[in-house]
């Protein structure tokens, strides 16, 4: 089950929009005389920006797509992103990486507690011998366990409660 990609309109209308607010939350800034808080967002913005470029270097368009847009399509969660790619991965796990993320948000997303703040941190690690993608989500919903089929993707869960979920999800190349 995926829920469809968005069309290049409706991200093009979702980057907007994030544009617009960094630059108001700015123009706020100095307003008010916060110099520091003002350079402060432009350059977490820069290092946003620099994390982005670097995902691009897994070559994997589908995942870089999926984690690129997930806070788009699941504003309920905020996204915590981070990254150190030194190498690029093999294209035969694109498809694999993006279908189990998705899946595992889809098991989770309609049970979140609304009145709860829901987080999710991925850390992209990549060099020539691993990728590990660590997904750590921390909130509250209904507790259900999620069962995959096996798959080419190696996954090690280190807690799965109703608070949160954590696991790496491994892929070794000889």
């Amino acid at each position: 089950m995926t829920v469809k990609s968005l069309t290049v309109n409706e991200a093009l209308r979702f980057a907007n929009h994030d544009f617009l607010n960094h630059l108001h939350l700015i123009q706020m800034n100095l307003d008010l005389q916060r110099v520091n808080e003002a350079k402060e967002t432009i350059a977490q913005l820069s290092e946003h920006c620099k994390m982005l470029s670097n995902i691009n270097q897994l070559k994997l368009p589908k995942t870089v797509e999926w984690l690129q847009t997930v806070s788009w399509r699941y504003p309920a969660i905020q996204l915590c992103l981070s990254s150190q790619v030194a190498a690029q991965v093999n294209s035969k796990y694109d498809e694999a990486i993006v279908q189990y993320l998705e899946n595992t948000i889809i098991h989770v997303y309609d049970s979140l507690d609304p009145y709860e703040q829901q987080q999710l941190q991925l850390r992209i690690e990549s060099n020539e011998k691993q990728c590990q993608i660590t997904f750590h989500l921390t909130g509250k919903w209904q507790q259900m366990r999620f069962h995959t089929e096996q798959n080419i993707l190696n996954v090690k869960t280190y807690e799965q409660t109703d608070t949160s979920w954590k696991y790496v999800l491994s892929i070794y190349e000889e």
